[in-house]
């Protein structure tokens, strides 16, 4: 993802790298001193004496440290105003709505494939129900199960399946 400076430069400079205007040129050339004199700073700090380069995200920092504000926007970033920009608390952020989606998402798979469980249950002896199972299965592009197999997709722990008495042995009863 590039830093702010260098999208300020894409929609700001000629093809021939000369800004549109003076005041983007300044603007431009401020940000990219302000990085030369903080990367500086940090390579003489560092005990190992190697070049220090910013992140994407100190860039960023830099450039919205410098650049003017109007309406509460910083301008001459245009609609990147209201993107989610390339931070550590956004990264932080997104991976944690991840994994709580993501657990929601099997929790709600578990209810799922328990319901179909049941389905096949309640079905056994019922061919009416059978068929209608089958029928929206087969609507929905689901694979078909049969009630009477020993074994259905998911049920149970027990090895005993859909036919057997060990089905409800993981439910908790009130």
């Amino acid at each position: 993802m590039p830093s702010l400076s260098d999208l300020f430069k894409m929609t700001h400079a000629k093809p021939d790298e000369t800004f549109v205007d003076p005041a983007s040129e300044k603007l431009f050339n401020t940000v990219a001193a302000r990085v030369d004199e903080r990367e500086t700073q940090l390579t003489q700090q560092s005990p190992d004496g190697l070049p220090v380069k910013l992140t994407t995200e100190e860039v960023d920092r830099i450039f919205e440290e410098v650049a003017p504000r109007k309406k509460g926007r910083t301008v001459g970033i245009g609609s990147v105003n209201e993107v989610a920009r390339a931070t550590s608390s956004y990264s932080s952020r997104r991976a944690q709505e991840t994994s709580q989606m993501q657990a929601r998402l099997d929790t709600q798979q578990e209810r799922l494939d328990s319901l179909e469980n049941l389905l096949d249950i309640m079905a056994m002896g019922n061919p009416t129900m059978q068929r209608a199972l089958a029928a929206r299965r087969e609507a929905l592009g689901m694979q078909q199960r049969d009630p009477e197999s020993t074994d259905p997709v998911g049920a149970g722990t027990s090895g005993e399946g859909a036919s057997g008495t060990g089905y409800f042995d993981d439910v908790p009863l009130p």
